[in-house]
């Protein structure tokens, strides 16, 4: 009696890690062609393009790319093909709207692939709004101005775009890293020691080499993304981790 239970528990834990990142099935129409979200109506939530981009490189990158082309680290280890945010001819097609609802509700309230997970249950409406104005952004080829000025602290910054694989506290520990098994060095004071102020700098700005591989393929470049102040508040933070 009770196998069944513990037949399910174990398939459970065999789809979890699938449920990050988001994708296109193979088959024409990965995101729905008559879905609209009526509980958030564009038209009263404003978006924000360069808080997309950061959220982007926080919960997209991984599996769609920098480019958006689907090429993240992870894509490869996918069963389906991850969606091009630069295919004009598909996402021309899809409203602000569905693809509003198809991040919120994630892939399987679709009928479609287990890859995309509902993100509704952990952004709120104006960050899923800004997640697809630069989805637009991508979409048309084109890329942002970096901010001027501080914009955002580096507390925020870090909660938005660095905490899904750094962890809360900078321990390695965060979703994504759980997710994908990587084995991230923690910032800890003796860690961050070992770096000067202009190699974090470096790192964070620059991201690593895009034939890099292992744990370090994951790390994105923030240069055309965050102020150089920005960059600066944000290893002040991690500097900040364990002390």
């Amino acid at each position: 009696m009770m196998r069944y239970p513990l037949l399910r528990a174990v398939l459970l834990l065999a789809l979890f890690p699938l449920l990050h990142g988001c994708d296109r099935v193979n088959e024409p129409g990965g995101l729905p062609g008559n879905a609209a979200s009526s509980e958030t109506p564009s038209a009263v939530i404003e978006s924000d393009e360069l808080k997309g981009l950061k959220l982007y490189l926080g919960y997209c990158f991984v599996c769609h790319g920098q480019k958006g082309d689907g090429r993240g680290p992870y894509a490869a280890s996918l069963s389906a093909r991850v969606a091009d945010f630069t295919d004009r001819t598909y996402f021309n097609a899809r409203t602000d709207d569905e693809l509003y609802d198809f991040i919120s509700k994630g892939g399987i309230a679709h009928g479609k692939s287990v890859h995309m997970k509902p993100f509704g249950f952990q952004l709120l409406p104006d960050q899923i709004r800004s997640t697809v104005a630069y989805i637009r952004v991508l979409n048309r080829h084109e890329s942002l101005d970096g901010p001027e000025g501080a914009g955002f602290s580096g507390e925020e910054i870090y909660r938005n775009s660095c905490v899904m694989c750094h962890g809360k506290e900078g321990a390695g520990d965060g979703r994504v890293a759980k997710m994908l098994n990587l084995k991230m060095r923690p910032f800890t004071p003796e860690t961050l020691d070992s770096y000067s102020g202009a190699k974090l700098y470096n790192i964070v700005e620059n991201g690593y080499p895009s034939d890099s591989t292992g744990v370090r393929s994951y790390m994105p470049a923030w240069g055309s993304t965050l102020s150089e102040q920005e960059i600066i508040d944000v290893i002040a933070l991690i500097r900040s981790f364990g002390k």
